[in-house]
This record gives structure tokens, sequence and C-alpha cells, in this order.
């Protein structure tokens, strides 16, 4: 799989996917909201874990569908063709 993610994103997407994993994991098991409605919590809580998964998920393989599709491309080395790995972080 051909990387379209540099560095910098990687790691926001990482730190940003982590985030809402865990705000929507605390909204969905126990933290108390000023949210309306329970099915609205359950909502918001469900799609902040998908949304913190599908950031981290992303991040970890250094590769966006959606900028796959767009034919868009954050990694300043893979536009330039040089050889490197995005792993570790």
């Amino acid at each position: 799989m051909k990387h379209n993610m540099g560095k910098i994103e990687r790691v926001a997407r990482l730190l940003l996917g982590i985030v809402l994993f865990v705000l929507g994991w605390l909204v969905l098991f126990g933290l108390e909201t000023v949210i309306v409605t329970a099915s609205a919590s359950l909502t918001a809580g469900i799609l902040l874990v998908i949304a913190g998964v599908a950031l981290f998920v992303t991040a970890l393989f250094s590769y966006c569908p959606v900028y796959a599709i767009l034919n868009f491309n954050t990694c300043k080395a893979c536009r330039l063709g040089e050889t490197h790995s995005h792993m570790p972080v």
C-alpha cells in the first residue's frame, strides 16, 4: 500500500484519534454530559469512537482512502519519489 500521509499529519491523527476514542468511550460508559437525551448521547459516543478509530488506523498505515480517491498526498518524500519508511511514528 502506497503512503499518502506526511509525518506531522500522522502524529496529529494519532493524537486526535486517541482523544476522540477516549471521549466517545467516556460518553458511552459513564461521563455525565449535558446532552439532552440518552439516544443523542449514545449516538454521539458511537460517532466519536468510530471517528477516533478511523483516524488512528489511517495514521498507523500512513494511508487515507479519501486522499487516494481525491489523488491527494501530504507526504513530501512520497511526492518526490524518495525511498523511506513511515514505521514507527
